[in-house]
Parts: C-alpha cells; sequence; structure tokens
C-alpha cells in the first residue's frame, strides 16, 4: 500500500491471525479487509494469504472453521474479532497457491442456520430479536444499544422454513430504525437519534499545507445528488397550515421531503384539519398517494445518503459506524477558506478496514441528510 503519513500513524503496534488456533505469520498474509455498514448486522470480510505450509489440507479450510484476529492501533486501542470462514478460493501461482477465505461474523452465521417457528400476537422488534429463543444468548461481549420499545408488530410469525438471519433484516427495513453491530455495540436505534448524537474523536483533516496529523485524510471523494431510491418514494401530495382558532386550512402541493421538513418534531400524516386541531401542530400532511408509514420510513432511510463524503484515512480502532465525526478541508482554489460542502459534521454509515500488516487503513463513508439537522 505504501501509505507513510500522519507520523506513522496508519502502522499497527501488534498483529496476530489464526485459523482454528494455527497462527499464520505476518509474512504469509497479503491483506484483509472487513467492512461494517449500518444498514446491515453481518460483518464481513476476506483474508488473502500465502499458503506456505499447506493448510488449506492439513487443516483443512474448507468453511467453518474459526478465524481469530488480535490487532493494536497506533493509538494502542486493542481489537478482537473473529469470523467463519463461509468461502475458500484457492489460485496456484508459480510457486505457492494463494488463497481467499470469505468471512462473516459468528453471530449472523447462527441467525443464518437458525429456524424457529415462532409467533407473537403482538411484539415489538426489540421482543423478537432480544429472546432467549433468538439471538439473547448471542448478543454477548458488547454493549446492547437499544431505543425503547418501536410500535408492536401485530400477529408477528416466523415460519419454519424462513431463517432469523431473514426475519431480523425484515423487521429492520420495515421499522423507523437501524439495527447493525459496531466494534463495541449492538445497535437498534431511529436514523433521528443517531443522527443527533454529539460528535466524536478529533477531526478528519485535509489541508493545503503538507500536515503531519493522526486522522490527515489521503484522498477524498465526494457524492451529491444520490436520490434515485428517495425520489421513487417521494409523492407529492397535499399541503395544508391550520389555524386552530378560526378552522381555516389552506391547501398546497408540495413534495413529501418539503412536507417533512415543515412537520419536524409535530410530522403528523394523514390527518384531516379537525383531528389536526387537537395535535396543537402548525401543519398536517395528506398524501393524494396514501402514503403509508413504512413508505415514509423507507424515504428517511434513502434520503440521508443524498450527499456523501468517502473518504482513505489512517486506521483507528476507535472509529464506529454510527458515530458523528467532523471533517475539516481547505479550499484548494482560494487557498485559505473552508470547502463549504465537505466541512462540518458527517455520519459515518460504512467502514472498511484495510490492513496489509503493519499497515492499517480505513475508508469511511460519511452521510449527510437534508432532513435529518
Amino acid at each position: 500500500m505504501g501509505v507513510q503519513k500522519g507520523v506513522q500513524s496508519n502502522i499497527l503496534k501488534n498483529f496476530a491471525v489464526s485459523i482454528d488456533g494455527t497462527k499464520l505469520t505476518n509474512g504469509q498474509i497479503d491483506g484483509i479487509t472487513i467492512k461494517w455498514n449500518v444498514e446491515s448486522f453481518k460483518v464481513i470480510g476476506t483474508m488473502s494469504f500465502v499458503d506456505l505450509t499447506g493448510l488449506v489440507e492439513e487443516l483443512p479450510i474448507r468453511g467453518g472453521n474459526t478465524v481469530t484476529m488480535a490487532m493494536t492501533d497506533f493509538d494502542g486501542i486493542v481489537s478482537k474479532q473473529s469470523f467463519k470462514v463461509m468461502g475458500v478460493n484457492t489460485t496456484r501461482g508459480k510457486q505457492h497457491p494463494g488463497v481467499t477465505l470469505t468471512l462473516v461474523d459468528p453471530i449472523t452465521v447462527t441467525a443464518m442456520q437458525m429456524y424457529n417457528e415462532m409467533s407473537w400476537h403482538s411484539a415489538t422488534m426489540l421482543d423478537i430479536i432480544n429472546h432467549p429463543e433468538t439471538l439473547k444468548p448471542s448478543l454477548t461481549g458488547k454493549k446492547k444499544d437499544f431505543c425503547p420499545p418501536p410500535p408492536p408488530h401485530k400477529n408477528f410469525v416466523m415460519p419454519l422454513h424462513v431463517s432469523f438471519n431473514v426475519v431480523m433484516h425484515w423487521l429492520a427495513k420495515n421499522a423507523d430504525v437501524m439495527f447493525y453491530q459496531s466494534r463495541d455495540s449492538f445497535v437498534i436505534q431511529p436514523l433521528k437519534k443517531l443522527f443527533k448524537r454529539g460528535k466524536k474523536g478529533d477531526k478528519f483533516i485535509l489541508k493545503t499545507t503538507n500536515q503531519q496529523y493522526r486522522r490527515n485524510i489521503y484522498e477524498y471523494n465526494l457524492n451529491m445528488g444520490k436520490e434515485l431510491l428517495s425520489s421513487a418514494l417521494q409523492p407529492t401530495g397535499k399541503v395544508a397550515s391550520f389555524n386552530p382558532s378560526n378552522k381555516h386550512s389552506k391547501h398546497t402541493k408540495e413534495s413529501f421531503s418539503s412536507a417533512r421538513s415543515k412537520l419536524g418534531e409535530t410530522a403528523s400524516f394523514g390527518l384531516t384539519p379537525d383531528k389536526q386541531a387537537n395535535t396543537g401542530a402548525k401543519y398536517f400532511y395528506k398524501s393524494d398517494y396514501h402514503v403509508k408509514e413504512t413508505t415514509s420510513q423507507q424515504w428517511m432511510k434513502h434520503a440521508y445518503q443524498d450527499v456523501q463524503l468517502e473518504l482513505l484515512v489512517p486506521g483507528q480502532f476507535g472509529t464506529n459506524i454510527g458515530d458523528i465525526v467532523e471533517v475539516e478541508m481547505d479550499n484548494w482554489r482560494l487557498q485559505s477558506t473552508p470547502e463549504k460542502n465537505m466541512t462540518g459534521l458527517w455520519f459515518i454509515s460504512e467502514i472498511i478496514d484495510i490492513i496489509e500488516a503493519p499497515e492499517f487503513v480505513q475508508r469511511l463513508t460519511l452521510s449527510r441528510s437534508k432532513y435529518f439537522k
């Protein structure tokens, strides 16, 4: 990789990897990637190594093996992870075969193998996931960052032919919450709450001068106007401002996103003006297209991706998906003033750890929303 910046802040202090208890030498390992994303509970990765000792045949490695990793970053933060091997690809070169393993976190594998036929008359997402007959026995070793129970699912049934992995991702998709695991937590929280959390850590900085800095930005890529998915869920509807004292209302045509920005915390969907008077809200939203609650939730989950910034930075195990971080960039054309499109607070929606021992960098996907302020 050859990245030697930030006073060697991208260098691991310790690095150890083993497969079923057999330690690999650092020289054998070509590279490791580990991907964390707020839209998926599972943690996936790959590991490539030169099979100098015939491990594929000797252990053997056929899938289902356990890979354990213990690493210490520049700041002295220790990361210990374990994965199950879900795929093995061997390519023979001129001398020794190269092996690439596909890795998945053990809890996701447990959920993939779980086929429990269960039913609830009324249960929240938390009731179903954090249940002794589903995932609760596996949700250990990390904090549980769970929100108050969201609205219950009525008459919810888990059929025998569907794995719990499918069930839990369906629950997350059809609820006003994100469900994922970070390095230190299992998280079930609404996007709105995640966006309102305070910033963590030092700024990520890119200056016109070549500064040696712990969170120096090596590369960046800005994507704006990624509205394809959110626009597909954004009908135009009727919006009315209502005066409770004289019961007068004014109707206008407005986009779904514009209506949501006005509604803010007092958002009420599909209410008539007489019912709206009892809520004390200034606006109500009535859609011509009968927007359902699930459509509203899916729109919010797409809308936060409208503006995204990708950064390549020194690796740091203290950085987690779901964190709010600050970015500071100079305007390269004016040589001084901040770059307005990129400077400010961002939400980390994805992290890819890239390890070519002893070097450790991260590719971050940062998101900003026009709705969550």
